[in-house]
């Protein structure tokens, strides 16, 4: 079940502001965007404090509460009626469980509840677990760059390609040292969560949506004759992202007339792509010699067609 973000864009932007120019309400942060970040997250109901002014920003996350963060960050929820997955291990009346209830329900596989809920969550991990999140919300275009980190070599798993994807939405700064064995620490998480928020309120979006609002601008169609004597016709589009594609479904005829009925195929499900205007063409010969070649789309985002008569 996908969700959007919980944390309201307004109330970010807002506590960019209003917590910038005040003393940071926990006693033991000093530096005023890591206060900044601390407080706009327990203001969104995201992450709370240790007692009553303390951030504990030095101390590390568990992986209970890793899940507890995501799940509050991304507004995850269980469908109602959905039984308890069962795991013997796992104790369904702690704090924790219906955290983990909603990540599971949500396609989160990072954390499982065979792994131990006390457990100190790595940066790699953290980085896996986040960006699972980001993909509950919806689909966002980012770059394909390769980040080099100093310390690649200790990256495990597939957790290197969420990093990787981190790096280029900007949501972690690239380069340099990861440390990806090391635990994350709460400030660290809690400034990883606040840039994910940040960047899914700027790119904005949702995968129930996808797509919509973004329109392919003109379809032409050229038709030429091939040596042979055939008619090749050419349609052309100016498409909002290389994931999208023109296809030919069918040619119909009427007299003298052409229809090349195309479709706008969206782009697959779970892909990421660079938020540039592609052009696409696609052709194909023409049955006799038709006075008239019209385009006519059949499916997909809805764009303008040229009519073109045969010269």
């Amino acid at each position: 079940m996908k969700k959007t973000v919980k944390a309201c864009a307004a109330l970010v932007m807002a506590g960019s502001f209003a917590f910038a120019a005040s003393a940071s309400a926990y006693s033991d942060i000093s530096n005023e965007d890591n206060a900044k970040i601390a407080q706009s997250l327990q203001q969104m109901g995201v992450m709370k404090g240790i007692g009553q002014d303390l951030f504990a920003p030095s101390v590390d996350l568990t992986n209970a509460q890793a899940v507890q963060l995501i799940v509050n960050a991304f507004g995850l929820e269980t469908d109602p009626g959905v039984d308890y997955i069962p795991v013997p291990s796992f104790n369904n009346d702690a704090w924790y469980a219906p955290a983990y209830e909603a990540a599971l329900h949500n396609g989160i596989k990072t954390v499982t509840k065979t792994d131990s809920v006390s457990e100190k969550m790595t940066r790699e991990q953290f980085a896996s677990l986040l960006l699972e999140g980001i993909n509950t919300t919806g689909q966002y275009p980012t770059t394909k760059m390769y980040i080099f980190f100093d310390d690649e070599k200790e990256f495990t798993g597939d957790h290197l390609g969420a990093i990787q994807t981190l790096g280029n939405m900007r949501i972690i700064s690239p380069g340099g040292e990861f440390r990806p064995q090391d635990p994350i620490t709460r400030m660290e998480a809690a400034e990883l969560v606040y840039n994910a928020i940040e960047f899914i309120d700027k790119v904005g979006g949702n995968a129930d949506n996808a797509g919509e609002g973004t329109e392919v601008t003109e379809v032409s169609v050229t038709t030429a004759k091939e040596a042979d004597g055939r008619v090749k016709a050419t349609l052309k589009a100016s498409l909002p992202n290389p994931g999208y594609g023109l296809k030919i479904d069918d040619v119909k005829y009427d007299g003298g007339k052409a229809t090349i009925q195309y479709s706008i195929t969206k782009p697959e499900a779970g892909m990421m792509y660079p938020q540039v205007i592609t052009d696409a063409e696609v052709s194909t010969y023409l049955t006799g010699t038709p006075s008239e070649v019209v385009a006519e789309q059949t499916g997909g985002e809805t764009g303008a067609s040229d009519a073109k008569l045969l010269k």
